[in-house]
């Protein structure tokens, strides 16, 4: 082949993707190293809990400050997030994480465990106000033909970042010691900063009335409300997290633990998932569906393999084999979702809606990981994953009979309440 056609041919190929649009190219690349960050920080911030004197119960304490702060604030920062240019809304949380990280760089917070708990949540609440800006942000970047596109390499950092950031955490804590680790997330975010500073976001008209953040928050719950296939989907969401995800969280290193001996097999497991995610991610990518939502909840339906191999332990390769079902299915559900809800709704409700999708998907997180230990301990394991592997099929079997779950559309558009919507998507009093 020569050159010529080979530009041809990759030219061709970037006109149909995401990655042939400048601003999209800057956003996605400053996202690429912050997921990275994301994975780095979390490991960092466990190993320092340990490092002060903390035991298990402390590195929970210190997570879960992360997972309370994006639960309080992610309707604030859905409404934030269109109410301000979401450019900004994101350069203001990369800087307050920033901040954040480089106080614990320069020594002022490593000597117990609350002020890592306090870290934790400083960062959580960023990350609720950056997450709505950046799903609002996407679609007036890049072209509605191409957003599938968009979400499917937003997917693949996500699944890359989660193999590369733990093995690059766990090489910089056992060579330079967790205060660099710490320096090189807060690097993350200074290169994301930069990243979005670079991106040109196309201006929105304002309203010339504004409601308060209670009315704007009610405004974001009921227009998703409104629409039956999206609120379906995210209470299934919500209820899978809490009775399939969540065991999972839990159960998985036990029982490789106990039937593999450690450590390593854990780390094989999860590794084959993030990577087998990465590989569904850009395959959903490149295939036209009809009914993207049939699809999608198929895919949902495959992640019941995750309870089946946990509840069968017949060898280690076994669950490798579940789990990487599991991560080529669930990680093209997650793009067709996204994609859905940004051609769904009108662009002065993304922020909102995008905030109480992500809020659906953590909320009941921390209730599924405070009783699955002790649900197995009172009812055996195998109840807790019978009834997983129930409520995965089940509820994905169950929302196909709710009208526009196949198409993932509703004809008729969320009406603002209290407001108009001009063709352009911002939103003026009535």
């Amino acid at each position: 082949m020569s050159v010529h056609s080979l530009s041809r041919k990759l030219t061709g190929r970037m006109a149909n993707s995401a990655m042939g649009l400048r601003d999209f190219r800057f956003l996605w690349a400053g996202q690429a190293v912050s997921a990275v960050g994301d994975q780095l920080f979390t490991i960092a911030v466990s190993l320092r809990v340990i490092e002060v004197g903390g035991d298990a119960g402390d590195v929970g304490i210190v997570i879960g400050g992360r997972f309370l702060a994006t639960i309080l604030f992610a309707l604030l920062g859905g409404v934030w997030a269109d109410r301000v240019p979401r450019r900004r809304a994101m350069l203001l949380a990369d800087a307050f994480r920033l901040v954040a990280i480089t106080v614990v760089v320069v020594g002022a917070f490593d000597t117990a465990t609350l002020p890592l708990a306090v870290l934790t949540f400083l960062v959580g609440s960023g990350e609720a106000f950056f997450r709505p800006a950046y799903g609002g942000l996407v679609p007036s970047l890049v072209p509605e033909e191409r957003l599938l596109s968009a979400n499917s390499w937003r997917g693949a950092l996500d699944s890359g970042a989660a193999v590369v950031g733990p093995a690059l955490g766990g090489v910089i804590v056992a060579t330079a010691g967790t205060r660099w680790a710490f320096g090189v997330n807060a690097a993350t975010f200074l290169v994301s900063l930069v990243c979005v500073f670079m991106v040109t976001e196309p201006p929105r008209e304002r309203p010339t009335t504004r409601s308060s953040i209670i009315a704007e928050t009610r405004e974001g719950l009921s227009a998703v409300r409104r629409v039956r296939w999206t609120s379906a989907i995210l209470v299934m969401t919500a209820l899978q997290t809490m009775f399939v995800v969540a065991p999972h969280m839990v159960l998985l290193p036990v029982i490789t633990q106990e039937e593999f001996g450690g450590p390593t097999a854990y780390g094989l497991v999860i590794a084959m998932f993030s990577l087998s995610g990465l590989v569904g991610t850009i395959v959903v990518g490149r295939i036209p569906l009809k009914r993207p939502g049939t699809s999608a909840l198929i895919f949902n339906a495959l992640f019941a393999t995750v309870p089946l191999v946990l509840l069968t332990p017949f060898s280690l390769w076994w669950m490798v084999g579940g789990y990487v079902v599991a991560g080529l299915a669930m990680m093209p559900f997650n793009v067709l979702l996204q994609t859905a809800l940004q051609r769904q709704f009108p662009p002065a409700l993304l922020g909102r809606v995008t905030s109480v999708d992500w809020l659906c998907s953590l909320a009941l997180l921390p209730i599924g990981l405070a009783v699955a230990g002790p649900l197995a301990d009172a009812l055996g394991r195998t109840t807790v994953l019978v009834v997983a592997v129930v409520v995965q099929l089940g509820a994905s079997a169950a929302v196909l009979a709710v009208p526009g779950v196949r198409a993932f559309h509703q004809e008729e558009p969320p009406a603002v309440e209290n407001s108009e919507v001009a063709e352009d998507g911002s939103r003026t009093s009535s």
